[in-house]
């Protein structure tokens, strides 16, 4: 039996960030990231023991039109850290507290998005019920001098920020007032490419990073005084993330998004960051083309983004899905997790198992 000093769950944003601050995590597990989303409290289980740390934050969400919730990381990586050295055992036992917990506040579902460059699903797999490599995501180390770093981008890519270069393209640091026309060319994007209901942001959702509250930065391509594409950059304690873009379709041919990626990994560079994370494709398929233009950048790239997934009540979880797919019998053919929060417009081409 461990001993345990001082376990608790953390709603209060100055705790929850001088934890995040004090074991330095990245952006996607500080407050204000998690209060983007608009469903949902964040909540964030802390489980300090003599070998080690759990810090676990989650978003919990109500089932409507049942007294259930479940749990998921937001929208981006997250999931369990284990700070220490833990064996299985100590895991199964803190996993046990967590249950208990769970049953408790009757939440049926978890959903995990594990961190690529923090790599948590290394010990997150024995966290949840299952786990699953989705696709290979793209990131560029820092340590280099930025000339050497911009020697990696393949010759096309090079080529490519010339000519944005030529046709009088430039990349400056937006202010506020710029989100208005980013947003626009954002939703223009998602449009262009069909994309899923969740890839859809609010205007609450944008306007929240011009507030200060995270370290964002929204890079913005130019041409002839018109803004023709963006880049929205997250600034964590190590990393950099390129967290959402848009593009003029009209202006695709002039290269704006290769000179703003460039831009992107020098500021990344500049601001001492040691590694930009772009993410990675739409589908797992090593040819989906934005991870072939992702990977442009560093070819050699080889981190994974994985996703655990697990039930915590059966029974309750059979009875929502009944529920749920007598009103939407489409979404029977999905694989999407959990059930009941299939988007009944899209499915994922990726089969992402994620609510």
């Amino acid at each position: 039996m461990m001993s345990l000093s001082d376990e608790r769950l953390i709603h209060d944003p100055t705790e929850w960030d001088a934890l995040v601050s004090q074991y330095r995590l990245d952006c996607y597990y500080e407050h204000a990231y998690f209060a983007l989303e608009e469903v949902g409290i964040p909540e964030m289980f802390f489980y300090p023991t003599e070998f080690g740390t759990l810090i676990y934050p989650y978003l919990k969400r109500p089932i409507d039109g049942t007294p259930y919730h479940d749990i998921t990381t937001p929208y981006g990586y997250g999931g369990p850290v284990f700070v220490g050295l833990w064996s299985l055992d100590q895991i199964r036992e803190v996993r046990q507290h967590f249950l208990e917990y769970c049953q408790t506040e009757q939440i049926i579902t978890e959903t995990i998005r594990f961190h690529p460059l923090l790599q948590n699903v290394e010990l997150g797999q024995y966290w949840c019920r299952s786990t699953k490599e989705l696709q290979r995501t793209v990131t560029i180390e820092l340590t280099d001098t930025f000339e050497t770093i911009e020697g990696g981008f393949s010759k096309m890519t090079r080529r490519n920020i010339r000519k944005a270069r030529k046709e009088g393209v430039t990349v400056r640091v937006a202010g506020e007032a710029d989100y208005e026309t980013f947003e626009r060319l954002y939703r223009l994007t998602m449009d262009k490419h069909d994309a899923a209901p969740r890839y859809y942001f609010s205007h609450t959702y944008f306007e929240q990073f011009t507030r200060g509250e995270l370290d964002a930065e929204l890079l913005v391509a130019e041409r002839g005084g018109n803004i023709i594409g963006g880049c929205l950059v997250l600034y964590g304690d190590r990393f950099a993330h390129y967290h959402l873009g848009a593009s003029d379709p009209e202006q695709l041919q002039v290269r704006p998004n290769h000179l703003l990626f460039a831009e992107m990994i020098r500021r990344a560079k500049q601001k001492g960051m040691v590694a930009i994370h772009l993410g990675g494709g739409t589908t797992p398929d090593e040819t989906d083309s934005l991870l072939v233009y992702k990977s442009s950048f560093n070819e050699g790239s080889r981190t994974f983004f994985s996703i655990g997934s697990s039930v915590l009540d059966d029974i309750a979880y059979e009875q929502v899905n009944r529920s749920f797919l007598k009103n939407n019998p489409s979404a029977a053919a999905s694989n999407w997790f959990p059930t009941y929060r299939t988007p009944i417009r899209h499915l994922s081409q990726r089969g992402e198992e994620t609510s």
